[in-house]
């Protein structure tokens, strides 16, 4: 018999692979973010369910499987809430297993004992401690970041700023980084990129670029990417209330070989391997190119799947799970590419990976298209390197069907990018020339690698 805790551990999987079908299932309310970061769960937690549910007698698998299930709720805030909602959609109290949520601080001290930035709320009393530190009216765009999140927007703007506060020399930029929720209107050209304001109040935030441009968000959090950020007055102030001595972060699960042999370790790997295919949604070059649905079709149910196959016993066991293996690949070939390599030279996963390119044909752009992220870069220095602008580009295109399925684009070294809420919330005709330029709509969006005359 399964008791609660199992059965809550391979019910979150049964609903990892659920939702990120359901986000994917139409391009234009497509969640990049929330995609990558569910398959992410699966990264450290699939040999652990694998393990806790072949485990024996009863009362020892619930109590791993509840150990399981506090490590994996432990990552911060974010994932136990999720945790907690996605279990209660599969008919199960989470809660009660997991220990009272322990809120930590804002920020954190590094290996030297300095204190370091975490991200806060962007409030009023945040705005002017930035304004304190950092000189905005002299900054300089570094990224802007606009895509869908389901049926809001999200956003992320980074600027360089000078520092108001006196530090040492050879720090390199300092950056302040907004991450924007339920993004309502966007307005924003790559060449008016000088300049920068922040505002906010019980209305949302207003962040302004340049002399035009603006985002508007119910809220927005706000981070540093400032070595010398420990020297700064928001630091200072946060020195004398952060707690010193060792880290309060939780400590990885040691990494080893996974204790499950044969044919468990086989749809394991192949359970683990589909999870890190969807998690590399996380790069946005990867959209489009990763088969979201196919993969969430062939998984669907997996969690009940193992838990039916580890109630078998010995051979019959052994046999189950590798027809689950077998199985799930028949629909994925490619998944076998990864797969094989946990395996000896001339184990069956080898004979079923494809030949040829792994990336599928690039299709003719079609006449529509709706804007599901658009991230552009300037021209800055890092580490002492000069990085060139780039535009990378999330289409929500046509699929033949009554469904919208998913394309990227890369615009190196644009010379403009302009982009206007428009684009985001309806397709838009569309205007294309190969690695050139592409436009929606009359003003909606348009991005242009090389000025037209340069052939």
């Amino acid at each position: 018999m399964t008791g609660a805790a199992m059965s809550m551990f391979a019910a979150l999987l049964d609903r990892s692979v659920a939702r990120i079908g359901e986000l994917a299932a139409d391009g234009r309310q497509f969640d990049r973010q929330a995609v990558a970061a569910i398959a992410d769960v699966w990264d450290n937690n699939t040999f652990p369910l694998f393990e806790t549910a072949l485990g024996c007698p009863a009362w020892l698998r619930e109590r791993r499987a509840r150990a399981a299930l506090v490590w994996m709720a432990d990552l911060g805030p974010s994932r136990r809430a999720w945790m907690i909602e996605q279990a209660a959609v599969a008919g199960h109290r989470l809660e009660p297993l997991l220990p009272p949520l322990v809120h930590g601080g804002a920020h954190y001290r590094d290996y030297r004992g300095q204190v370091q930035p975490g991200t806060a709320p962007l409030t009023a009393a945040a705005v002017e401690s930035v304004a304190k530190d950092y000189d905005l009216a002299r900054a300089q765009v570094r990224v802007v970041q606009v895509e869908r999140a389901g049926h809001k927007l999200g956003g992320y703007v980074a600027v360089a700023a000078p520092r108001r506060y006196v530090m040492p020399g050879g720090h390199g930029d300092a950056v302040v980084q907004l991450t924007l929720s339920d993004v309502q209107d966007v307005r924003f050209d790559s060449g008016d990129e000088f300049g920068a304001t922040l505002a906010a109040d019980t209305a949302g935030v207003e962040i302004r670029v340049g002399a035009q441009g603006r985002l508007l968000a119910a809220s927005a959090s706000i981070g540093f990417d400032d070595p010398s950020w420990h020297l700064s007055h928001a630091g200072q102030s946060a020195d004398a209330y952060t707690p010193r001595g060792h880290s309060t972060r939780r400590n990885p699960r040691q990494s080893k070989r996974p204790l499950v042999q044969g044919g468990a370790l086989e749809a394991a790997v192949v359970l683990r391997q589909a999870m890190l295919e969807m998690r590399t949604v996380r790069y946005a070059m990867r959209v489009g190119r990763v088969p979201l649905r196919e993969l969430c079709d062939a998984f669907a149910g997996a969690g009940t799947d193992v838990l039916t196959a580890a109630g078998q016993r010995g051979a019959e066991r052994d046999q189950l799970f590798r027809r689950l293996a077998e199985q799930w690949i028949a629909g994925n070939p490619s998944l076998a590419r990864g797969v094989a390599d946990w395996f000896p030279d001339d184990h069956w996963t080898r004979a079923v990976i494809p030949s040829g390119s792994p990336q599928p044909p690039v299709a003719d752009m079609p006449g529509q298209a709706q804007l599901t992220l658009a991230d552009y870069t300037a021209t800055h220095t890092q580490y002492g390197v000069v990085r060139d602008a780039s535009a990378v580009v999330n289409l929500a295109v046509p699929d033949g069907g009554d469904t919208w399925g998913l394309r990227a684009m890369r615009f190196p070294r644009p010379v403009r990018l302009s982009l206007r809420t428009a684009a985001l919330i309806a397709p838009h005709t569309v205007s294309h020339t190969a690695e050139a330029s592409l436009s929606l709509g009359a003003d909606a969006f348009t991005v242009t690698s090389r000025e037209p005359d340069d052939g």
